[in-house]
């Protein structure tokens, strides 16, 4: 039987920016930043902690719907803490409110639903016919 995050789990992701991580757009950087795709990316990876290891055998996760605010930039070499809180569960979803902390600040807010699934569902062998 699968278990679930509790509301108010929470999974910690730790990220240093690196140049690759700064925004690029039509295959040039645009931005020596941190990237809002990148923290998109980080906001994700830190959801799946938060549900990853409540999974059954033969379930997943996947992203359902994410909401995000790109507060202030991050600087190459700025040390990233992305905190998920979990802040609704139930048999079919798990939401969670995001934080990106870099060291002069908030960094970025998100809010972050993951819907779960049959796992391989979204593989090619797993689409419906």
């Amino acid at each position: 039987m699968r278990t679930h995050p509790a509301v108010g789990d929470v999974a910690i992701r730790e990220v240093d920016v690196t140049a690759e991580m700064t925004a690029r757009l039509f295959d040039r950087e645009v931005h020596p930043v941190y990237a809002t795709a990148w923290m998109v990316r980080h906001i994700e990876e830190a959801g799946r902690m938060l549900v990853e290891p409540h999974l059954g055998p033969d379930e997943d996760a996947t992203g359902f719907e994410i909401s995000v605010r790109h507060a202030r930039p991050g600087a190459v070499g700025d040390h990233l803490r992305i905190t998920a809180r979990a802040t609704f569960v139930d048999d079919r979803t798990c939401a969670a409110e995001v934080e990106v902390l870099g060291p002069n600040g908030v960094v970025g807010r998100a809010t972050f639903v993951q819907r779960y699934v049959r796992r391989g569902a979204l593989n090619r062998e797993g689409e419906r016919r």
